[in-house]
């Protein structure tokens, strides 16, 4: 696939999440996808588990919105720089609703063959997130700054 197929592809994948549309999301999967993030217990694996994935997500921040700041692409890999809003209105992780707005950026580093998504692998600050919605106190008042 040429680098301009993976930016359509990855813009695709990504507006299919902005719409709540996780069957158009998940039609662009392998059937052998994998998800790993260093915020996962372990690998999410299979169209089930990655639909429950981003509905605790998307439960959690109904706004959610995730903006694609940069793509670079070199051959079957494709890393997507991210920015994701929402607000906090429905359990997260076990932390109850905050009504506090979030503001985080990320990476996902994707692999795409055959103009489906094999592998992502994503990052993202979970400290900055749990800063936000005042779980734990924010560095710069911790550190008394």
């Amino acid at each position: 696939m040429s680098e301009q197929d993976n930016r359509r592809l990855i813009e695709e994948a990504y507006a299919a999440l902005n719409r709540r549309d996780l069957d158009a999301h998940l039609k662009l999967l392998d059937n052998s996808y994998v998800w790993e993030s260093d915020t996962f217990p372990a690998p999410v694996k299979g169209s089930e588990a990655i639909r429950q994935t981003f509905n605790e997500y998307f439960n959690a921040f109904p706004d959610m919105r995730v903006e694609i700041e940069q793509i670079l692409s070199s051959g079957d890999h494709i890393v997507v720089r991210y920015r994701t809003t929402g607000t906090h209105k429905g359990e997260f992780k076990g932390i109850a609703p905050t009504n506090k707005q979030i503001i985080i950026r990320g990476c996902n580093v994707h692999e795409i063959k055959n103009n489906l998504f094999t592998r992502t692998f994503g990052y993202f600050d979970r400290l900055a997130m749990r800063e936000q919605l005042g779980v734990v106190p924010a560095m710069a008042k911790a550190a008394g700054r």
